[in-house]
């Protein structure tokens, strides 16, 4: 007689939970996302210039980036929840007190400091995902968690300048500060995060200069902060370029280019738990596959952004179909890319291994927008802009992938590799 096989356990998601680490990054990506949609408005108000406006970003992502691994650190150490609960909460405050600021000056001080809470949301968030997600299903739910924070960005940018417009800037960002402050009692309430397996809690009280050496010693980690690098590169300068490129070279009037951003943006919001799903449920968790074809992908689509378009091949309803499916593919990233990340290195600095890899996606949001733009004021256009930068994604996902293939085993810990 044939004894049959006993059938494996089907992975259970504890989607309440991880919903709820979700909307802690909608109710901070909704203030941060949403005041910078209003910049519009500040601008009016205290009389200044495009460029000063624009200091607001930079302040703020010089800060997130710099202290990007110190704040995984912490994380590290204080564990998913506290850092949930203290970034949402600090954020809030912040973002009370910046419809309390007198002169603009004041508002860059408000953006730095916003940077360093900021910074602990991301590890705190993937620390959470990791320790509650199944191992078959790690980036769906790293996809659905990461995509909180664009979801939120379509809210604040969508909800807040019209509020902005109808009670003013200050009253529009009181509400959203108000709304992160409640969810982080809420947090603090009602989240019970799930210690994983195998694991003492998640503190980690090493050594800082041992454990990067560590890290920096993780070839597979140092892979995939390269291919990060260049996707950052990507998305900072699509979204910093879309509208004046639409405006400029294709003729859209200000409103219609900035429906395309929105339309971008919720490519974004799908393609990030999507590519996760893909990912676990279709390529078996090979991360390297997955990362080839998404980087291909977005590769080929900007080059068609500057080859295709601008001859009149694809207009009108064509453009936002294909801007949609441009921010499924780079925007749709990170996911799968911190999915990987905490796959690679031990449990114990999973948060200082997030804070490094977004250092190198941060670093590459902020290198590419001025050199897209530099490219596009020398050309008088943006068609080498996104020719030479499609090339770029091309070059390195195809790097990444033969490089990757002599480091990277799928679902290894370096713990056990």
């Amino acid at each position: 007689m044939k004894i049959a096989e006993t059938p494996k356990p089907r992975s259970i998601i504890d989607y309440p939970k991880l919903c709820i680490i979700a909307m802690s990054y909608i109710a901070v990506g909704l203030s941060l996302q949403g005041f910078i949609a209003m910049l519009t408005l500040v601008r009016e108000e205290f009389a200044i210039g495009s460029a000063q406006a624009g200091l607001y970003s930079t302040f703020f992502f010089l800060s997130s980036s710099g202290i990007a691994i110190f704040s995984g650190r912490l994380v590290d150490r204080l564990g998913s929840k506290r850092g949930l609960v203290l970034g949402a909460f600090l954020v809030g405050l912040l973002m009370v007190l910046h419809s309390l600021a007198p002169v603009f000056g004041m508002l860059l001080v408000l953006a730095f400091l916003s940077g360093f809470c900021f910074s602990l949301i991301t590890p705190s968030v993937n620390k959470g995902v990791m320790e509650l997600a199944p191992p078959d299903k790690r980036a769906l739910c790293i996809g659905i968690g990461q995509s909180g924070n664009a979801l939120g960005g379509v809210l604040g940018a969508g909800l807040l300048p019209w509020l902005g417009m109808l009670y003013g800037w200050r009253t529009a960002i009181l509400i959203a500060g108000c709304i992160a402050i409640i969810f982080s009692f809420l947090l603090q309430t009602f989240y019970k995060p799930v210690q994983a397996q195998g694991t003492t809690g998640g503190m980690n009280k090493g050594n800082f200069i041992e454990d990067m050496k560590v890290l920096l010693g993780n070839k597979a980690l140092l892979c995939i902060a390269m291919l990060g690098f260049m996707f950052g590169f990507s998305i900072g300068s699509i979204t910093t370029h879309l509208v004046i490129f639409l405006d400029q070279d294709i003729g859209f009037t200000p409103a219609l280019a900035g429906v395309a951003l929105a339309v971008l943006q919720v490519g974004g919001v799908f393609g990030q738990p999507g590519w996760g799903y893909i990912n676990d449920t279709y390529f078996g968790g090979n991360r390297r596959l997955g990362f080839l074809i998404v980087g291909l992908m977005a590769g080929g689509f900007t080059i068609l952004l500057g080859s295709l378009i601008p001859g009149g091949i694809i207009s009108g309803f064509g453009i936002y179909v294909m801007v949609f499916f441009y921010g499924i593919t780079s925007l749709g990233i990170p996911g799968l890319y911190f999915a990987t990340v905490g796959e690679i290195v031990p449990e114990k600095l999973l948060g200082t291994a997030t804070g490094m890899a977004l250092l190198f996606i941060r670093g590459g949001v902020i290198v590419g927008p001025p050199l897209v733009g530099l490219i596009a004021d020398i050309q008088g256009n943006y068609t080498a802009s996104w020719l030479i930068l499609g090339g770029m994604l091309l070059g390195v996902t195809v790097l990444f992938y033969g490089l990757s293939a002599k480091y990277m085993q799928t679902n290894k810990k370096t713990a056990s590799m």
